[in-house]
């Protein structure tokens, strides 16, 4: 059988996007039985989504409306004060989606995306697979010897843990869904030693409906935008 792994990014993205995100999870839950998850991409997202909640509260908030200055000749007329009790209105709604999002981040429970995350995860039809302190010695040892994937900056190995728990526990072959270059520049490197270590071949791809593939399930039409192609190449 081959096994499916989505990378952190993928989920993460899904924050930015104008798709319904329940449509791409029905998409992404209808390869459970295919999905394997090394745990630590659950504590990546639970860490991360804060950080992208909370830029997008930041950058509403910076919509905010200011103070209008009009000339002298326009402060008696009565449009200028619908125009600050419009004003007023459009900035009680920016501060109320502020508080929205504020509460996103608090509690993961009022938050679409973490939910259907948090679904997918406790899904007994995918496998998880713990971390171990010799995983993350041999994770170490891969940062040291610069071997890829690379994890950015130097006191990370969160890539790194995901690649050696995956080359630890599997031996089908894989498609590995994501949105990290350091995976796809190396496409060759990590092909060969996927083979070498487990015996499987080693698909990298940005695309779950190239999984999808496997269960004859049309991607939906938000999966489609979402990775930027049209109804005619995704058929």
């Amino acid at each position: 059988m081959t096994c499916v792994c989505i990378d952190t990014n993928l989920f993460l993205e899904l924050y930015g996007t104008d798709e319904d995100p329940g449509e791409i999870f029905a998409d992404i839950g209808a390869l459970k039985e295919y999905l394997v998850f090394p745990d630590i991409i659950f504590d990546e997202f639970l860490r991360n989504r804060s950080k992208v909640l909370g830029r997008a509260a930041d950058e509403l908030r910076r919509r905010e409306m200011g103070e209008v200055l009009l000339p002298s000749i326009l402060r008696e007329s009565p449009k200028v004060a619908a125009l600050q009790r419009t004003g007023e209105d459009y900035n009680r709604v920016v501060w109320a989606l502020y508080d929205s999002i504020q509460g996103m981040i608090i509690d993961p429970a009022a938050d679409p995306v973490a939910r259907a995350f948090r679904d997918l995860a406790r899904d007994p039809a995918v496998r998880v697979f713990r971390r171990t302190e010799d995983l993350i010695t041999r994770a170490h040892r891969r940062k040291l010897l610069g071997n890829p994937p690379k994890s950015p900056g130097t006191g990370t190995i969160g890539d790194e843990v995901i690649w050696e728990t995956l080359l630890l526990n599997l031996k089908e072959d894989l498609i590995f869904i994501t949105r990290d270059w350091t995976y796809r520049y190396h496409t060759a490197y990590l092909t060969e030693e996927y083979r070498e270590r487990t015996g499987g071949a080693l698909t990298i791809t940005d695309r779950v409906s190239d999984a999808l593939k496997m269960t004859e399930r049309p991607p939906s039409a938000a999966l489609v935008r979402f990775e930027g192609r049209d109804e005619k190449s995704a058929g």
